[in-house]
């Protein structure tokens, strides 16, 4: 069982301007955010928490093990959030996005592909805790992919149309 997580709100969500891979801290609210998150995770039993290495995602893996304190987080780079290339630090309009997502190396960003292959292979690498307790602390474009890797679905194929997860959203996915 995976346990996902998205992390708490920066200003970069609240404004509206595209994070990607950029290192932004969460804000006030998230802080409240992932507190309040932390507190509701208090008596789950994990076996294995893996986290993105971006220091939101982070600072969320943080408040939750302050209850987990046995629990020793393992950063991965391939739970970054998807790389947009130029775009990050920007506030995008919806057709900017939309010709990122026809063409992201124009952008400097990663294609699906790239992203679905990363995914993947963590997610490879994790089977053999297929009978534990997995928390995941991530980005919101991550967890599309590992949705769309679990369904079974086919990035060349099929179409990336995913559940959306709020900060500090929990979504418990079958492994």
């Amino acid at each position: 069982m995976i346990y996902f997580v998205r992390h708490g709100e920066t200003d970069f969500n609240l404004f509206k301007i595209t994070q990607g891979q950029l290192d932004v801290s969460l804000n006030q609210m998230g802080l409240l955010q992932v507190e309040a998150l932390a507190n509701k995770l208090k008596n789950y039993k994990f076996d294995y928490v893996f986290s993105s290495p971006l220091i939101r995602c982070k600072q969320t893996t943080q408040a939750i093990l302050s209850f987990h304190k046995d629990l020793q987080p393992k950063f991965d780079e391939r739970l970054m959030e998807v790389s947009k290339g130029i775009l990050q630090g920007g506030k995008n309009s919806k057709e900017v996005y939309a010709d990122f997502f026809n063409d992201p190396k124009k952008y400097g960003g990663e294609t699906e592909e790239e992203v679905f292959n990363r995914v993947s292979s963590f997610l490879k690498d994790i089977e053999l805790y297929k009978s534990k307790k997995i928390l995941i602390v991530s980005h919101h474009g991550v967890l599309k992919y590992i949705q769309f890797c679990l369904a079974g679905k086919d990035i060349k194929k099929d179409k990336l149309i995913i559940s959306d997860i709020d900060n500090c959203g929990i979504m418990k996915l079958n492994f």
